[in-house]
């Protein structure tokens, strides 16, 4: 049966550039302009030229690697005793544990992350400290409060959560909705006793307005 490749003048010029020329298949497909697989195809049964084939010292140097890695030297120790990329070196024996070399590192590692972790617990006790005296100091300018003072917190709490009076619907009755425990008791204490709810609610309104007309009139000064 004939070789239709015998016939083919492309297989016929593919061949003769790897046997005459010693062309590789990547110089073959530049010359020709076809396809790896084409061109494997055109050069089925033709051996490639001895300059091609992978370099018997490579696979030397690969097992080289690997006893020096099994002796404990360092990925960078040995790309530099074989003259190789550190990334080749490394593809080479990355199966193999960690050497001393990489748990000294890791032990570097691991000390460079105990005095960042110290340096932080630092920065929180300081500023936690400075957080606390701040608090401190606010919470003694409070003072004690009056019934003046707990009449303008309730009024001012309750213009922020409380339910209020609308022309289209209007109420007499204070409604408080909130679900803070503080709040609630601040709002309670708040409440001065008057004889009826409404005129509770209506006094509210009223210092809510006080307090309006005062910010109002600061903004003026």
């Amino acid at each position: 049966m004939t070789d239709p490749l015998a016939t083919d003048p492309l297989a016929t010029e593919a061949r003769r550039l790897r046997v005459e020329e010693q062309l590789s298949v990547a110089e073959i497909r530049v010359r020709l302009g076809i396809g790896r697989d084409r061109v494997y195809a055109l050069l089925r049964g033709v051996p490639p030229p001895e300059r091609t084939r992978r370099p018997r010292a490579r696979d030397d140097d690969r097992a080289e690697a690997v006893r020096l890695r099994a002796a404990g030297k360092s990925v960078n120790r040995i790309a530099e005793q074989l003259g190789v990329a550190k990334s080749t070196a490394y593809q080479w024996v990355r199966h193999l544990p960690l050497d001393p070399d990489d748990a000294a590192a890791e032990r570097r590692r691991a000390q460079s992350e105990a005095m960042a972790d110290a340096r932080r617990r630092a920065y929180r006790e300081s500023r936690d400290a400075a957080q606390a005296a701040e608090q401190t100091r606010a919470a003694g300018a409070v003072g004690g409060l009056g019934e003046r003072d707990l009449l303008l917190l309730g009024a001012a709490i309750y213009w922020c959560a409380g339910s209020k009076s609308k022309p289209w619907r209007p109420q007499d009755r204070l409604e408080f909705v909130n679900s803070d425990p503080g709040l609630l008791g601040l709002s309670w204490r708040s409440s001065p006793t008057v004889p009826r709810s409404r005129q509770l609610y209506w006094r509210v309104e009223g210092v809510m307005a006080g307090i309006r007309e005062a910010v109002e009139g600061a903004g003026n000064d």
